[in-house]
């Protein structure tokens, strides 16, 4: 009762504060000025984080877009190369210039001259390599065969009235359509024949180089014939569109050209293996239109199926062709639109909060209810208190050192594994710029990491060595940009960074160690069997050298080439079950002594299969003893059998021919080469064989194992 008629008579007492009447005009224009500004600056931040999404997108399809444009003229220029190689090869100038001087015996029966004997074989040889044949040829096996090949496709040396002198078997004659292609060419200039359709249906592309006569100046010369090649167009073109490691399932790169007023698909689409599509260029925002108008910009446009996609495109060098790189919109955009809708419907949510709170303000503010509010507002502070004291109590309790700093490098925070590294308490820390904190030396590092995270506008992590007296700490840094720093009495916005540091010197010793080991593991093992065996001494370092060069040129990935390298190290590890007295016998071997030591090859899957290595080195060593055709033990055959296999296999059988044993001479490499040849598409692969005879003969090979077989048998 008391406290009741105290409040009466304060209210007697107090009339001036009743709650005054509100003026609905002056808060209804707050509230529509409120949420004008608030919307606006909303639609602004969204407006912004797209434009950032799709500046990274920009970037990244830039990248790849160079990468495969870059693959593609280096597969033109290679043909180029290759095919000028042969066009100015000294032989063949003087032979057509003489084949043309001379006059031939058409009649059935007449025999070739030498001239074009040679020349046929030298084109054969090369379109073998580079693919001028069906994929089904035996040109190479069969240079001397009286055997037509499926026409269409091959090389072809032409006189300058466009009549074939010398031609591969796959392509006897030139149809009307291609002699017309051929005609349009200027005599002195090599060209591209771009990719046409044949009757038949089949894809192909063409290439047209003079050829001149030997030691004259080309420039006053007139050309004596021309090279011709026409090939399929196939997977060796169209899956360098394909960016190795890319997931997305919608990326895609295309191969464009523009005729009329049409662009023109050059590569599959959508799993169509053979017919091109066709579109206007005037078709409303199409993305290949774009591409070929305006080749390297990038743009939002839209594919043949009109769904909106993220597009840039490259011209490619000495061809007609534009190369368009896309991918969906709705799929490369998905997690950055559904973020942006949290957050926008966050801030209007904030927004809206932030009118109502002023409206709440308007209405209490001027009565009686202030205190009430000032009460409310203590409670919130000490509740505001509350939170920053648990975030301090998470921070300091973490492992590593947290320190938060502007973009002037002054520290705002700081937890107290960085405090305790700093020498000081984390109330301290506030304030003092990274060079107090740190030193000079360590500052550098740390002030350049955070200015990249800032103009980039995602986190950046490095790893460095931090030396600590005697010993080395690898340390990884994290340096997240923050828009703002939360920090009272810095003008917003005022950006920021927050840097994580982590101790992994453990982790990094650890997998150094492991690497250390296994490659001391592998070295003993094949010292133990080269100390056991003196005649095939260093033979599975020779089998590992090859067999890497031999993997490397076919183009295989890192862990492959890696992976054919151990193999052949380890490949001989089982002849540590076999006895001494076999493998150093001077005499001729029984059939017993023979199939033990062959076995030794599955001796060495027995012993090295519980053996974790990064790639499929057991299976390698198991398949190496296959046969292409399907007769080898495991009955595997082709493609069935693994290309590290397949290598081994040709690699192992070349380098014991061509080194010396206790029951025979060594071969030469010339004979080694004819029987690996002999056996092609029987017991080995010819890609494998072909590349093998390339690094010998062409990459200076030759002389790398002549020195590697000669060191084995100075052991001896």
């Amino acid at each position: 009762m008391g406290a009741a008629r105290s409040m009466t008579e304060t209210h007697d007492h107090f009339p001036e504060l009743k709650r005054p009447s509100l003026n609905p005009f002056v808060l209804a224009l707050l509230v529509i000025v409120m949420a004008v500004v608030g919307s606006a600056l909303v639609a602004r931040f969204v407006a912004a984080e797209r434009s950032r999404e799709l500046l990274s997108w920009q970037n990244r399809l830039s990248l790849i877009a160079d990468s495969r444009a870059s693959d593609i003229e280096a597969w033109l220029d290679r043909h180029f190369k290759e095919l000028g190689n042969v066009a100015s090869n000294p032989s063949l100038q003087l032979y057509l210039t003489e084949l043309q001087s001379e006059s031939r015996d058409t009649t059935a029966n007449a025999e070739d001259p030498a001239q074009a004997v040679f020349l046929r074989n030298l084109l054969s040889i090369t379109a073998d390599r580079m693919g001028f044949v069906e994929k089904s040829s035996t040109e190479l096996k069969s240079i001397h065969a009286d055997v037509r090949q499926p026409a269409g496709v091959g090389l072809a040396i032409v006189d300058k009235a466009g009549k074939i002198l010398v031609a591969t078997a796959g392509l006897p004659a030139l149809d009307a359509e291609l002699t017309h292609k051929i005609g349009q060419v200027p005599l002195k200039q090599q060209s591209l024949i771009d990719i046409f359709t044949t009757p038949s249906g089949a894809r192909q592309i063409g290439f047209v180089l003079p050829i001149y006569p030997i030691d004259v100046d080309t420039n006053t010369t007139q050309p004596i014939g021309r090279l011709i090649g026409v090939k399929n167009v196939g997977d060796d073109l169209f899956k360098l569109l394909h960016q190795p490691g890319a997931t997305e399932q919608t990326l895609a790169a295309i191969l464009l050209r523009k005729e009329n007023d049409n662009a023109v698909y050059l590569s599959p689409q959508d799993g169509e293996e053979d017919t091109a599509t066709s579109l206007a260029l005037n078709t409303p925002e199409l993305d290949a239109a774009y591409a070929l108008t305006s080749p390297g910009d990038f743009a939002v446009k839209k594919d043949a199926q009109s769904h909106a996609t993220l597009m840039t495109s490259r011209a490619i060098a000495h061809s007609p062709w534009v190369m368009m790189l896309h991918i969906d919109r709705n799929q490369a955009l998905r997690d950055s639109d559904t973020w942006v809708k949290q957050i926008q419907y966050s801030l209007l949510f904030a927004l809206l909060a932030m009118i109502g709170a002023v409206v709440a303000i308007w209405y209490y503010g001027t009565s009686k209810r202030t205190l009430l509010l000032s009460l409310e507002t203590q409670r919130m502070a000490a509740k505001s208190l509350a939170q920053e004291q648990l975030l301090r109590v998470v921070a300091d309790n973490q492992m590593e050192p947290i320190v938060i700093a502007d973009q002037e490098n002054i520290a705002r925070f700081a937890n107290a594994k960085a405090a305790q590294a700093f020498h000081l308490q984390t109330t301290d820390v506030a304030g003092k710029d990274l060079v107090a904190l740190m030193g000079t030396t360590y500052a550098k590092g740390y002030i350049e990491a955070n200015k990249l995270a800032l103009s980039r506008h995602a986190p950046y992590v490095r790893t460095w060595a931090m030396e600590n007296g005697t010993t080395t700490s690898i340390i990884r840094s994290a340096h997240v940009p923050l828009p703002h720093v939360p920090v009272e009495g810095l003008p917003m916005p005022s950006p920021g960074v927050l840097m994580i540091d982590q101790d992994i010197t453990e982790v990094v010793n650890e997998r150094e160690h492991r690497m250390r080991i296994l490659r001391q593991l592998v070295d003993m093992l094949v010292h133990m069997v080269d100390s056991r065996d003196p005649y095939a001494a260093s033979h599975s370092a020779c089998v590992a050298f090859v067999a890497r060069a031999i993997a490397a040129g076919m183009g295989l990935d890192q862990t492959r080439v890696e992976t054919t390298e151990i193999a052949g190290k380890l490949m001989n590890i089982g002849k540590i079950l076999v006895p001494s007295e076999v493998l150093t016998k001077a005499a001729s071997l029984t059939d017993n002594e023979m199939r033990e030591i062959r076995d030794a090859m599955g001796s060495s899957v027995s012993l090295l299969e519980k053996i974790e290595f990064d790639g499929p080195v057991v299976d390698t060593l198991r398949q190496s003893q296959e046969h292409y055709d399907g007769t080898g033990p495991l009955g595997l055959r082709g493609e069935g059998i693994m290309v590290t296999a397949r290598i081994i296999a040709a690699t192992n059988a070349f380098i014991g021919m061509i080194s010396p044993r206790s029951y025979r001479n060594a071969l030469s490499f010339e004979q080694a080469i004819k029987i690996l040849l002999g056996k092609i598409d029987t017991q080995f692969d010819r890609r494998v064989v072909v590349a093998l005879a390339d690094f010998v003969e062409n990459q200076h090979g030759r002389d790398a194992i002549a020195q590697l077989v000669a060191r084995g048998n100075n052991v001896v």
